[in-house]
């Protein structure tokens, strides 16, 4: 069993939190919303939130919440400023 650093981990609850953000901005209806909109695996980004220290987020999820919602790169990747651009 390979643990992310610390870092990877923390950037991975970050991408959760604003997806959280997200659903109760009523901009998404869920995780699944969010899935069916990327062509992407639910049950792959379930357990992901389930299990960040241990599943590897991708990049292109990092660069869809960016490009698609507006959602801050520098409070993504280093958890500073707001979490909107």
């Amino acid at each position: 069993m390979r643990l992310n650093s610390p870092e990877a981990t923390a950037i991975t609850k970050r991408f959760f939190l604003a997806i959280d953000y997200l659903i109760a901005k009523r901009e998404i209806r869920g995780l699944n919303t969010f899935a069916n909109m990327h062509n992407l695996n639910y049950w792959n980004l379930y357990t992901l939130r389930k299990e960040p220290e241990r599943r590897v987020l991708k990049v292109d999820y990092i660069a869809f919440l960016a490009k698609d919602f507006n959602i801050s790169l520098e409070y993504l990747i280093f958890g500073v400023g707001s979490i909107i651009k």
